[in-house]
């Protein structure tokens, strides 16, 4: 059973020429173990968590749409939002093969492997563009933590929406060329008796090989690697920061009364330091999810058969089902960190779906 692969869809059916399903070998994982992994991991656990994502995404840019985009915050947000709801959609969509293998199998393997054509990069994809927004905000907060007046004057709602449309458009652009890899072929399964639908490289991937994987493997590096490493630092400064203000705050009076000059965390407001605080949460979140996906691309740039259709294609698959529950669960939570730890969303979202509910906090 192929999966996990995408391309412009090319449907060719197969006559005179017969063309074989690919049957991967059993190096380090068999194929037993990798259709386990699939169905549990896959199948029902990301299948679960795509539709929690679907739901959740669309109440978030449906309270933040409400809010308004005065502020900076909600267009970044509701943008990342957007990629995320897409791709909790794809990836619903792709693993529908799973229901509807319970009345007919050989569709379901169609299905699965024309989906997995459509849809397995587009998720892939859409978790780097939301990691380099991620990043973006990250480095905007940053900034609104060390120069808090200087930002809000630069980065206004109109840079803040300039920007996430340029991100969006730059970053999945640079990959567009990898939905050429694969083409989808009909063929007789002498398993199903009935002929079923399987892919195989493209003649553009076989004309193009060498410098289109070289282009591919290293933007799949490059921009989540990049992603990691400006999220990771800016962590570290705005948790210094916000620790600095909490320690001025904190100190004796007679020090603050002086005229030692006030620090940068100091002079923000409460809510600018409690959305700082939310944000914060939020890049970590995204620091433990990408993290896998990095470490993948990582092995997968050093080892040429360590991806699908080669010698390692079952651990290759294994390990992307677990990548793949970390990339929709990035795409899930956002919702639940926004409803703790603002209380503008919470009383927004409270008036809009928990019947004019007025929140107390």
């Amino acid at each position: 059973m192929a999966r996990y692969n995408n391309s412009d869809i090319s449907i060719v059916y197969v006559k005179d020429e017969p063309v074989e399903p690919f049957t991967p070998a059993e190096t380090f994982v068999s194929n037993e173990a990798r259709e386990t992994t699939e169905i549990v991991v896959d199948l029902c656990l990301s299948f679960i968590i795509a539709n929690v994502g679907i739901v959740s995404n669309i109440i978030v840019i449906i309270v933040f749409a409400k809010q308004g985009f005065s502020e900076s915050m909600n267009i970044s947000m509701t943008t990342i939002a957007i990629w995320d709801l897409l791709k909790c959609v794809s990836g619903s969509i792709q693993r529908m093969s799973g229901p509807i293998s319970l009345y007919s199998r050989a569709n379901a393997e169609s299905w699965e492997n024309i989906m997995a054509v459509c849809m397995n990069y587009f998720i892939s994809f859409a978790t780097y563009v939301s990691s380099v927004l991620a990043a973006y905000v990250a480095v905007e907060r940053c900034l609104c933590v060390t120069l808090p007046f200087t930002v809000k004057t630069l980065l206004t709602p109109k840079i803040t929406f300039i920007s996430m449309v340029t991100i969006s458009f730059v970053v999945f652009g640079c990959f567009v060329v990898v939905f050429g890899i694969y083409d989808i072929v009909w063929v007789y399964s002498p398993k199903l008796n009935v002929t079923i639908a399987v892919y195989r490289y493209s003649a553009f991937f076989k004309a193009h090989h060498g410098p289109l994987m070289q282009y591919y493997n290293l933007s799949g590096v490059i921009w989540p690697t990049f992603s990691f490493i400006v999220i990771v630092t800016c962590t570290f400064i705005i948790s210094y920061q916000l620790q600095k203000a909490s320690k001025f705050r904190s100190g004796n009076a007679v020090a603050s009364s002086t005229s030692a000059p006030a620090s940068s965390g100091a002079s923000m407001s409460v809510r600018d330091r409690q959305v700082i605080k939310m944000l914060l949460v939020i890049i970590v979140i995204y620091v433990i999810n990408l993290f896998p996906r990095v470490a993948l691309y990582m092995v997968k740039y050093f080892i040429y058969d360590f991806y699908f259709l080669r010698r390692y294609h079952n651990l290759f698959m294994v390990i992307v089902c677990w990548v793949f529950v970390f990339d929709l669960t990035n795409a899930t939570v956002n919702l639940f960190v926004f409803l703790t730890m603002s209380t503008n969303f919470r009383a927004t979202a409270k008036a809009l779906f928990g019947c004019g509910v007025k929140d107390k906090s």
